[in-house]
C-alpha cells in the first residue's frame, strides 16, 4: 500500500505520526514520487499548497476547512512532495 492509499486511514495524531513515518521512508527508498527532494524545495512547495488551498478545495467543488484535522495536514504533506 503506498502512501496515497494511506491518507484515508490519517485520523488521529497517531496516524498522522504513523503517516509520516512512512513517508520518511518512502523518501529515503528512492522517493521516485517525490519532486521535492530537498527540505527547501519541500518548504517553498508546501508554502505554495497552502497559498493556493482555497482553489485547490474549490476545483474539488469542496469548502475550505474552517479548521484543520489531522487528514488534512497529511493531504499537505502528500501535496508538497510534488506542488510546483
Amino acid at each position: 500500500m503506498g502512501l496515497v492509499d494511506r491518507l484515508d486511514g490519517v485520523e488521529t495524531r497517531d496516524d498522522l505520526v504513523r503517516f509520516l513515518g512512512e513517508a520518511i521512508a518512502d523518501l529515503s527508498e528512492g522517493g521516485s514520487s517525490w519532486e521535492n527532494t530537498s527540505l527547501e524545495d519541500f518548504l517553498e512547495a508546501l508554502a505554495g499548497w497552502l497559498q493556493d488551498m482555497p482553489g485547490v478545495f474549490a476545483n474539488r467543488s469542496e469548502p475550505v476547512p474552517e479548521q484543520p484535522d489531522w487528514k488534512l495536514v497529511a493531504r499537505m504533506i502528500m501535496a508538497a512532495r510534488t506542488y510546483e
